[in-house]
């Protein structure tokens, strides 16, 4: 056997072990929100539930988050665990019943967008035939969503405009990263789904099967997106390392 040979096997079994990893913790967050989905679904409730059913809510993120320190390094791995952090506080204001706990909880989500939009931003070329493809479609969406939501919503016009802007910021900045990041813009477009089936159901009119819908939208954008900022930053410490 040759040295090439000997590396190339050494390189697929380290590649195998890698992906077998990774796998793991992956079936174990799709596991968390099926579980999750369905107690959620059948309305579940028992003593105790209305703690428990928050964080069995938010546990599938804290997942994304634990796997994002261990894939990502520095600055991305700061503001991406930032990112998965605020939007497990977010999981849990919102499934608690409490005054203003839609507030506080689209504050937290509204944190995590901005984070995100960060991260993205840093990586973000508008100058590129792509940006204009993919950034086009989101701006129309999120004028489209606007209309829509808030004229009805009422005294949330405030926080809800805010939100507005800053998953515009987070999705526009995921059309504009110049690394391989398709799967960023997937998991982008998928959140503003997700949180524009919120703001029908909430403001406009019932959506059928809105709870279902909501948290597989949701749990799928999460993970698109971390999925996606690991891919990115492996390509951009790749072009780095070219001579």
């Amino acid at each position: 056997m040759t040295a090439t040979t000997a590396a190339a096997d050494s390189n697929a079994d380290s590649s195998s072990r890698n992906h077998t990893a990774a796998g793991v913790p992956i079936a174990a967050f799709t596991v968390g929100a099926i579980i999750y989905i369905a107690l959620d679904a059948t309305g579940w409730r028992s003593p105790g539930s209305t703690t428990l059913l928050p964080l069995v809510k938010a546990a599938p993120i804290l997942l994304l988050l634990w796997l994002s320190t261990r894939w990502l390094q520095g600055t991305t791995r700061i503001l991406t665990s930032a990112a998965l952090g605020f939007s497990a506080l977010g999981d849990i204001l919102l499934a608690l019943d409490f005054p203003q706990q839609f507030v506080l909880g689209l504050g937290a989500f509204l944190v995590a967008q901005l984070t995100y939009a960060i991260l993205f931003l840093r990586h973000a070329d508008f100058r590129s035939g792509r940006f204009i493809l993919r950034g086009l479609p989101v701006l129309g969406a999120a004028l489209l969503l606007a209309q829509l939501l808030l004229p009805a919503a009422g005294t949330l016009a405030g926080p809800v405009t805010a939100y507005l802007l800053a998953i515009l910021a987070m999705a526009l900045g995921a059309a504009a990263h110049r690394d391989k990041a398709a799967l960023v813009y997937c998991g982008a477009l998928v959140f503003m789904a997700s949180d524009a089936l919120i703001g029908i159901n909430r403001f406009v009119a019932p959506v059928p099967m809105a709870g279902i819908l909501i948290m597989v939208t949701y749990y799928a954008a999460q993970l698109a997106l971390l999925l996606g900022i690991r891919v990115a930053s492996q390509t951009h410490a790749a072009k780095r390392a070219r001579p």
